[in-house]
C-alpha cells in the first residue's frame, strides 16, 4: 500500500471531456453573428462546456483558492504571513479583484510557521504528509464552484523547490540547474521514482495542495484556471502521473521561461500574455471576465 493510492484512484476515475456538451456549444456558437471571427473566445467557450459538462456553459460561482506555504531555503514565513494578512483584510490585489468581480476567495495557511526543509538536504514532506496535503487541497471544491481559479500565495519563495521538481519531471529546467540537480539527486537516492514521490521529496505544501485541488476539480467537472508557476507545476505532476489529468486546466499567464516550459509540457498557452509576475491569484482573476464573456456568447444564441 502506498500513501498515494487514494489520489491515484481519483485520477483513474476522472471523467473525460464531455463531447456532447462541447458539440452542443459549438452548434450554438455557429449561430452567433460573426462566430467565425471569435477566435480564442470560441475556444474558451468550448473548453468550458467540455469540462463542465454544461451546454451552454456558465460561470456564476467562481472561486479563487490561494495556498500559502513556506520554505526554509528562502526564509519566507514572514512574507507569507504578510500576504495572508493582506488577503484577509481585503487589501491584496486578488481580494480587490474578487470583490469587484463577484468571485469567492479562500486563502489557506499551510503551516507557514513551519517551513518545509531545504530540499537539497532533506525531503520536503513524508509521502504520508504529502498525501494528506493533497487531500486538504481538495477542500477548495467544498463551495461547489463552477470555475476554480488557483494559485500560490508566494511563488517566489517556492522557486528552488519548483525548479528541482520541474527538473525531476522533465529532465529540463530554466533556472539554477546546479541547485536543482543536487536536490533531484538526493531525492532519487532516497527512492523517489514517480511524479507523486518527487512531489513529496521536492515540492512545497502549497504545490501539493494545488495538485489536490486540480484532481478534485476534474472529478467534479469543474474547469480550472492556473495562476503562477506553482499551480502549473502541480498540474504537471498530475499529468506525469496520469497523462491527461490536467486537461481541464488553462493558464492565466506565463511569468518567465520556467513557467513557459511547464505550459509547453502541458500543451496549453497563456490566456493573458501580459507579462504579469505578481501571481497570488491576480492573473486568474483578470482572466475571469474573459471566460465569462466567452460563456455569455453561447447563451445568446
Amino acid at each position: 500500500m502506498s500513501p498515494f493510492d487514494d489520489i491515484r484512484a481519483v485520477l483513474a476515475q476522472a471523467p473525460a471531456a464531455d463531447a456532447a456538451a462541447r458539440n452542443a456549444t459549438a452548434e450554438r456558437l455557429a449561430r452567433v453573428e460573426a462566430a467565425a471571427s471569435l477566435g480564442g473566445l470560441a475556444d474558451l467557450a468550448l473548453w468550458a462546456a467540455a469540462w463542465s459538462g454544461r451546454a451552454p456553459p456558465t460561470v456564476s460561482r467562481p472561486v479563487i483558492a490561494l495556498y500559502a506555504g513556506a520554505h526554509a531555503s528562502s526564509g519566507s514565513t514572514d512574507r507569507a504571513r504578510r500576504a495572508l494578512e493582506a488577503l484577509a483584510s481585503g487589501q491584496a490585489p486578488a481580494a480587490v479583484l474578487a470583490r469587484r468581480l463577484g468571485a469567492g476567495l479562500d486563502a489557506y495557511d499551510l503551516a507557514v510557521d513551519r517551513p518545509v526543509p531545504d530540499v537539497r538536504e532533506l525531503p520536503a514532506m513524508t509521502e504520508r504528509a504529502c498525501a494528506a496535503t493533497l487531500a486538504f487541497g481538495m477542500e477548495a471544491l467544498a463551495k461547489g464552484p463552477d470555475l476554480l481559479l488557483i494559485g500560490a500565495v508566494d511563488d517566489a519563495s517556492a522557486a528552488p523547490s519548483l525548479e528541482a521538481l520541474l527538473l525531476a519531471l522533465t529532465g529540463r529546467d530554466a533556472g539554477r540547474r546546479a541547485a536543482a540537480a543536487a536536490a533531484v539527486e538526493r531525492a532519487r537516492a532516497a527512492g523517489a521514482n514517480s511524479p507523486l514521490a518527487f512531489l513529496a521529496q521536492l515540492g512545497g505544501r502549497e504545490t501539493a495542495a494545488l495538485a489536490g485541488a486540480i484532481a478534485a476539480a476534474r472529478v467534479q467537472r469543474t474547469p480550472v484556471v492556473l495562476d503562477g508557476l506553482a499551480s502549473a507545476v502541480a498540474a504537471l505532476v498530475l499529468h506525469r502521473e496520469r497523462p491527461g489529468s490536467a486537461d481541464h486546466c488553462r493558464a492565466a499567464g506565463a511569468a518567465d521561461a520556467r513557467h513557459a516550459l511547464v505550459l509547453a509540457e502541458l500543451g496549453t498557452e497563456p490566456l493573458l500574455p501580459l507579462g504579469m509576475t505578481c501571481g497570488e491569484g491576480v492573473g486568474a482573476a483578470a482572466a475571469l471576465p474573459l471566460i465569462q464573456s466567452a460563456c455569455a456568447l453561447t447563451g445568446s444564441a
